[in-house]
């Protein structure tokens, strides 16, 4: 699977968890933020392809991805990144999953 594709599938994951996503340039690498209420993802369009998918993979960590349908390569690099979550956040995260 092409990066390209990776950060497509990434993105329309996003979508399907109810994030606003854009790309565009500006200093640093992204991330996510709440802006009036709506979750969003910025990344930085300037990024190689790769570093682009690690942050969207870092993001979608934080989210309940189990149910979703996605390519093996796609939940492959959201599951490592879940590895790489503090304890604490990770636990967060299930804690937020059971009461959605």
């Amino acid at each position: 699977m092409r990066d390209n594709q990776i950060i497509e599938t990434m993105t329309g994951l996003a979508e399907k968890l109810g994030l606003s996503i854009k790309f565009d340039e500006f200093d640093g690498r992204g991330g996510w933020c709440k802006l009036k209420g709506t979750e969003k993802i910025i990344i930085n369009k300037r990024m190689m392809p790769k570093e682009q998918t690690r942050v969207l993979a870092q993001i979608l960590a934080r989210y309940p991805t189990e149910e979703l349908a996605m390519p093996p390569r796609v939940r492959q690099l959201i599951d490592d990144a879940k590895e790489e979550l503090p304890e604490k956040e990770e636990q967060q995260t299930e804690s937020e999953a059971e009461g959605k």
